[in-house]
């Protein structure tokens, strides 16, 4: 007879593929006898008692199986044969060809991304949102995402993944979260909390627990993730008992993708920051020594909403009367305004003046500690220590 812990390993196997399955426990049990050449889990647990023994190449490929999860309708309907190809291709699907055109497949968190040159293609973690197609071409233009066999199997590809994204994240829930009791209770699976009612927090809608389950806990309404599902109304005066029921509108994984064109053009956002870089990039080449740099470093530097930018130079590092030409001339190119000013402040040396004779940074440091020693003092090194 088969030995009672390899019985419990393929048990356990059967757990985990119904948990992320979201099947009923028998029928993983069947599904995994049929897996080892077994009509269903009775006569597999028959024929143990009779000395069947299971090989370890038949575990081995009873694990497999179980890492690759879909959903059980699709092995009550489809050919085993033809699911085993359809793993094996998945499998290898991480950069392919489709036709001449090479694609790259990928997870992102629990959204699963196929794209290629000048389109993608992202099905979302949430069961009842429409893939979303994004191409950076006009849709005359030709791009291979417009045919529809081209598009038809890129979306194969990619609902075969999510698929598989969806199971492991309902293996790492409780069972309860995806499998509603007979009064259709069902757990929350982040706060655990348990309801047969839920509500959105974005829609004000009212959810059952089957819907929420089979939704992978987003809304079926709005799609909110399963952080905004609570299963208290927290926005109601009556508890909820106005909030109209969440409509659930077609199936998971709606066949109309959600078309976008996407300007793929990079543009230039002109923001503060980005304005106040390019100056004092500018004032560094500018600099012609080593005080300069320092007070191109430690210059104040501001744009205002009027086209403006004031620029305030630490007197005793950038020379007075020295104009920053080359700053001049990007606040030109940039439609700015210039205002220049002399300020006064600690400078982060004494003896500014040895950044005038010094002809590198690390020269100047050197003749910056010697100088120091000379009169006594010593570096200041608690920054590098902490």
């Amino acid at each position: 007879m088969t030995e009672i812990k390899e019985f419990r390993r393929l048990k356990a196997l059967a757990k985990r593929y119904a948990r992320a399955n979201r099947i009923a426990q028998h029928e993983a049990l069947d599904l995994i006898a049929g897996e080892l050449g077994f009509p269903h889990w009775t006569k597999l647990i028959a024929a143990g008692k009779k000395g069947w023994q299971i090989e370890t190449e038949q575990m081995a490929g009873v694990e497999a199986f179980v890492k690759r999860p879909l959903p059980a309708a699709t092995f009550q309907s489809g050919d085993p044969e033809a699911m085993n190809r359809r793993f094996a291709y998945l499998e290898q699907a991480e950069h392919g060809m489709i036709g001449d055109h090479a694609y790259r497949l990928q997870q992102v968190f629990h959204d699963v991304i196929i794209a290629g040159e000048g389109w993608s293609i992202r099905v979302p973690e949430n069961p009842g949102a429409p893939p979303i197609v994004e191409t950076f071409t006009d849709r005359d233009a030709e791009c291979p995402v417009l045919n529809p066999e081209f598009l038809q199997t890129a979306l194969s590809l990619a609902r075969n993944r999510a698929l598989q994204a969806r199971a492991g994240l309902a293996t790492d829930w409780p069972r309860r979260s995806t499998k509603p009791d007979l009064s259709g209770v069902v757990r929350h699976p982040l706060s655990h909390s348990e309801s047969d009612v839920w509500f959105c927090l974005h829609c004000d809608g009212k959810i059952t627990g089957a819907q929420i389950a089979e939704n992978l806990w987003h809304c079926p309404g709005c799609g909110a993730s399963p952080l905004d599902i609570f299963d208290t109304p927290l926005c109601s005066d009556d508890d909820g008992k106005s909030f109209l029921p969440v409509k659930t509108e077609g199936t998971a994984d709606r066949d109309e993708p959600d078309f976008r064109i996407v300007d793929g053009r990079p543009k230039l956002d002109l923001n503060e920051e980005k304005i106040i870089l390019l100056i004092r990039s500018a004032l560094l080449d500018d600099a012609t020594n080593i005080s300069e740099k320092l007070g191109a470093l430690q210059a104040e530097i501001s744009v205002d909403d009027e086209n403006g930018v004031w620029i305030a130079l630490e007197e005793d590092l950038w020379p007075a009367g020295k104009e920053p030409v080359q700053a001049l001339a990007v606040a030109e190119l940039l439609g700015l305004e210039v205002e220049l000013e002399s300020s006064w402040s600690t400078i982060p040396f004494a003896w500014p003046g040895l950044g005038e004779i010094a002809s590198s940074t690390s020269e100047y440091t050197q003749m910056m500690l010697d100088v120091y020693a000379q009169y006594g003092g010593s570096p200041d090194r608690k920054a590098k220590a902490s």
